[in-house]
C-alpha cells in the first residue's frame, strides 16, 4: 500500500455528477500517477498523514461504537446513494430511469435523516465512527431539495469538524454547495468555475483567489491548484 490512498472524489466531480466519496463506492486513483502529475498533492498528503482513508479506518478500528446499528444503516444508505449516482452517470443521456431513482433515494434519505437529527441529533464519531459521520454528511450533502434543513445542519457539521470527526474538505464542500445553490460566491473553490481555467483558476480576480486560498488554509486544505490537478486526474480515470 502506498503512503496515501486517493479514494475521494473531488468537489468538481460532485458538482457534475453528484458523486461523493463513501467507503467502497469511492474511485481509487493510481497514487504513482498522481504523484508524477500532481507533485504538490503528494507533498500535501505527506505533511497530513491523518487525512488519508487508511488513517481514518485505523482510528475507527480502535473505537467501540455506541450505536453500531446506526453505523450500518448509514453505510447502507450511503452505498445505495453512490450506486444510484454511478448508474445515472453511466446511463444513456435520454434514460430518465436512473435520474428518477436518484431523486427517489435522495427524498427518502432526507426524510430519514431529518427524523434522525430531530430525535437523536446528528451522529457523532462515538456513536458511528468517523466513517459513519462521513456517511451522514453524504446524505446531508444530497438533501438539496431541503435547503433549510441543510442550512440548519451547518453548525452540527462544523462542530464535528472542530472535534476532528469530519474532515475540513467535507465541510468546505458542504458550505460551497449551499452557497452555489443560493447564487452566492464560494468560500473554498470546491465546486469549480469554468473548469478552473486561466491564471485565476476561473475566478474573477487574483484577490478573490487569494481569499479562497486563505479560507482553504484555515481549514487545512491543500492549495487550490493542487486540488484542481487531482480533480482533473480523477476525472480522467473515471
Amino acid at each position: 500500500m502506498t503512503m496515501w490512498k486517493m479514494t475521494r472524489l473531488a468537489g468538481a466531480m460532485m458538482l457534475m455528477t453528484g458523486l461523493a466519496a463513501s467507503g467502497a463506492w469511492a474511485v481509487e486513483t493510481d497514487a504513482a500517477g498522481i504523484a508524477a502529475k500532481c507533485p504538490g498533492v503528494a507533498t500535501w498528503y505527506a505533511a497530513h498523514p491523518n487525512e488519508t482513508d487508511d488513517a481514518l479506518a485505523k482510528r475507527d478500528a480502535a473505537r467501540t461504537f455506541t450505536d453500531p446499528q446506526l453505523r450500518a444503516e448509514l453505510a447502507a444508505r450511503a452505498a445505495r446513494d453512490q450506486a444510484a449516482r454511478l448508474a445515472m452517470v453511466n446511463a444513456a443521456r435520454k434514460d430518465w430511469g436512473p435520474k428518477r431513482e436518484v431523486a427517489a433515494i435522495d427524498e427518502e434519505n432526507v426524510k430519514w435523516l431529518f427524523e434522525l437529527v430531530r430525535t437523536k441529533g446528528f451522529p457523532t464519531a462515538a456513536q458511528v465512527g468517523e466513517q459513519g459521520v462521513r456517511d451522514a454528511w453524504l446524505l446531508a450533502l444530497h438533501a438539496d431539495r431541503a435547503p433549510k434543513f441543510q442550512q440548519a445542519l451547518v453548525p452540527d457539521l462544523d462542530k464535528r469538524r472542530v472535534d476532528g470527526e469530519l474532515g475540513g474538505s467535507e465541510m468546505a464542500r458542504f458550505v460551497d454547495r449551499l452557497l452555489v445553490a443560493q447564487g452566492k460566491p464560494q468560500r473554498f473553490g470546491t465546486q469549480g468555475t469554468d473548469n478552473w481555467s486561466g491564471s485565476n483558476l476561473g475566478f474573477p480576480s487574483a484577490e478573490i483567489l487569494r481569499e479562497i486560498e486563505d479560507n482553504r488554509r484555515q481549514f487545512e486544505l491543500m492549495p487550490l491548484a493542487d486540488y484542481v490537478c487531482i480533480t482533473k486526474e480523477e476525472r480522467k480515470n473515471r
